[in-house]
């Protein structure tokens, strides 16, 4: 009677994996599975180990994928305008996101049921991280460079914290590995400076040698490592222990850098640009890796499939990456299987 069972679930399974990846063949080399997600541009995703998900931002929506078989189970639909950010609790239970719309909202990951909505910022909502502990969670607004600090319990707000009106340009936050902010980082209105701040009042500054705007920047959870992408088609690596110059400037994109993600161990750096391509990096010899083709449109988001909020643990590497594309697609790449960069 087991096997019977079992016998019988197998091709209910294949299919249920068909669906969400379509046929093999249509896969790029590299790829293992292919989500469609129906509509676009896909500007974030978010991965939760302890539940095995995967969050997808795209347009107005958040859709929720198991991240083994890549079937979709949930849809979450109430932000009125394009979803920039999303962030799983560390046990998944719990994701909050920040748009278009100017608003963060707390969710239940388990039920989809919205269970708060701020709308104290006064431009749309580009990054939000919770605390490694789950008790809290901070959300960025470009405009003013605006950080509020928020109760993940129910949402409330227990402090907040703005910049000088001069930083506009771009924030990224990180936590430590006890679960306190340690780093934000602002881009300025010149096209290559970078401010990198740390609580009680450290700070570092970066000047670039990008010939274009920074379009993305990228901050390690150690607030020790941060990663700047340009419209001038490279990204800078940068060090605290040595700001004068860049641990590495990775040359290889053909089009301006629109996404970028560090590995939880932080020896790999993943990026998107806007000519269709994904890049892997080594930050050991700064060289690529590889390179993932098969995205339409511009790549607008990549994650590592590991749980970051888990970076000061030791951890077996990441396996696999995942990239989101203004075509409304995202594929998931296979680590294991890497070549050769061209």
């Amino acid at each position: 009677m087991k096997m019977t069972k079992l016998v019988s679930f197998i091709p209910i399974l294949t299919v249920a994996v068909f669906l969400a990846n379509g046929l093999a063949g249509d896969l790029p080399v590299g790829a293992i599975a292919r989500i469609d997600v129906g509509e676009g541009p896909i500007n974030a995703i978010a991965y939760s180990r302890s539940t095995n998900r995967i969050a997808v931002a795209a347009a107005n929506s958040i859709y929720i994928y198991d991240a083994s078989t890549y079937e979709k189970q949930m849809v979450f639909t109430e932000h009125t305008d394009s979803v920039l950010a999303v962030a799983f609790s560390p046990n998944g239970k719990r994701l909050v996101s920040g748009g278009l719309d100017k608003t963060v909202r707390l969710w239940n990951a388990n039920t989809g049921k919205l269970r708060n909505i701020r709308e104290e910022h006064a431009a749309p909502v580009n990054t939000v991280v919770f605390s490694v502990d789950g008790k809290r969670f901070w959300s960025a607004s470009s405009e003013n460079n605006t950080i509020r600090s928020w109760y993940a319990r129910d949402g409330g707000r227990w402090s907040s914290q703005i910049s000088p009106q001069k930083y506009v340009t771009f924030i990224a936050i990180a936590c430590s590995y006890k679960g306190a902010p340690v780093a934000r980082a602002r881009a300025l209105d010149s096209m290559s400076d970078c401010i990198i701040e740390f609580r009680g009042g450290d700070h570092w500054h970066v000047v670039s040698g990008h010939t274009e705007p920074v379009s993305v920047l990228t901050l390690y959870a150690d607030g020790k490592t941060v990663a700047t992408g340009s419209a001038d088609k490279t990204i800078e690596v940068w060090n605290k222990t040595d700001t004068d110059k860049p641990l590495h400037t990775l040359i290889g994109h053909i089009g301006g850098i629109s996404a970028m993600d560090f590995s939880v161990d932080a020896k790999l750096l993943a990026s998107g640009s806007s000519d269709k391509t994904v890049r892997l990096w080594d930050l050991t010899t700064g060289q690529s890796i590889q390179r993932f083709t098969g995205h339409t449109s511009e790549v607008g988001a990549v994650t590592f499939l590991e749980d970051k909020a888990l970076a000061g643990i030791a951890l077996a590497k990441g396996k696999a990456l995942a990239s989101g594309s203004s075509d409304g697609t995202v594929f998931i790449w296979d680590l294991n299987k890497i070549v050769s960069a061209d």
